[in-house]
């Protein structure tokens, strides 16, 4: 099976190819013919080659940095990447092509299965100028990545897609992680404050028959050895792809907050050294906190800060984060 640095190296090849027409076979294992290669244009292309009886039946289709055409004469389906910006998010889109159709014999099967990924992915290939987030929001985000980066680390694949669906931060859900047993809440801090902020009183509202647990993550900002997020970002990415997990789910995410894998590298200037994760189990009914269920209806709107150095009690875990 192929991994997406194969095919960096595959498109390195078709640039020393001579010729007119420019495309290489993505390997030998691919049930049906499907290649990479470069149009008159030199614009990067995925081919798949159907066989002569075959009848395709669908309309061409031009997005704003993607064009999908058939080519009845050829027997032809050309996906084309007509930005060369998003050449990295374009082997993404073959790779995940290529996994759902490589044991595939049925043309039926893998023309409608390489349409659906297609329009699956091609909202990722918009342009975006969406309002730059705050160095405190993409702290935070750092902070839910690595928690993410965490689980998807330590389960098998068949779980990688759950746990990716249960990431809700970017939504502005009540919890960051909403599991169907247990439901998280994350916090990112600099390693010398003792203090997190609550910024709500529904925030360390448990829902009703699931667990609460507050995760709090510490980072050194403005490391000169730090990540950033898009460093992150490509670290889950990598858990994921080799664990054949849905890629398109962080993207998604991702966008709720106006980032795509186009514009992460905006945020190149802030860098995180990650240094640990404490977990605390929020369900107890002695955890210090202000409540929704617990505060007068007169009450709203509730901030407040909890010291760390008080909750002894109710830690669960304290994992160090050695990151490289």
């Amino acid at each position: 099976m192929i991994n997406i640095e194969d095919i960096q190296v595959k498109w390195q090849s078709l640039n020393k190819i001579d010729g007119k027409i420019k495309s290489l076979m993505i390997d030998g294992k691919c049930v049906p013919d499907l290649f990479i290669g470069l149009n008159p244009e030199f614009k990067r292309c995925l081919i798949l080659k159907l066989p002569a009886e075959f009848i395709a039946d669908f309309q061409s289709s031009v997005k704003q940095n993607l064009a999908l055409e058939l080519f009845p004469e050829s027997k032809w389906i050309v996906l084309t990447l007509l930005d060369e910006q998003f050449n990295d998010l374009f082997d993404d889109l073959i790779f995940s092509i290529y996994n759902k159709i490589s044991n595939i014999a049925d043309p039926s099967l893998y023309v409608s299965d390489f349409l659906q990924t297609y329009y699956k992915w091609s909202e990722f290939f918009q342009d975006n100028n969406s309002t730059l987030l705050s160095d405190e929001d993409i702290q935070g985000l750092f902070g839910e990545l690595l928690v993410l980066n965490e689980m998807v680390r330590a389960n098998s694949a068949t779980e990688i897609n759950n746990i990716l669906n249960n990431w809700k931060g970017p939504y502005d859900a009540r919890h960051d992680f909403i599991g169907d047993e247990k439901n998280i809440e994350v916090k990112t801090k600099v390693v010398s404050s003792i203090y997190i902020k609550i910024s709500s009183e529904y925030q360390l509202q448990p829902d009703a028959g699931k667990e609460l647990e507050l995760h709090v993550v510490s980072i050194i900002q403005n490391s000169a050895t730090g990540f950033t997020l898009k460093d992150l970002v490509l670290l889950i990415k990598s858990y994921v792809t080799s664990k054949l997990g849905d890629y398109t789910i962080i993207l998604t995410t991702l966008s709720q907050k106006g980032l795509t894998a186009r514009n992460l590298s905006d945020y190149d200037h802030l860098k995180f050294m990650p240094v640990s994760i404490q977990g605390f189990y929020v369900t107890n009914s002695a955890f210090p906190r202000l409540i929704r269920s617990e505060l007068p209806d007169a009450i709203n709107t509730v901030n407040y800060k909890l010291n760390l150095t008080e909750l002894k009690n109710f830690i669960i875990f304290e994992n160090p984060l050695q990151w490289k």
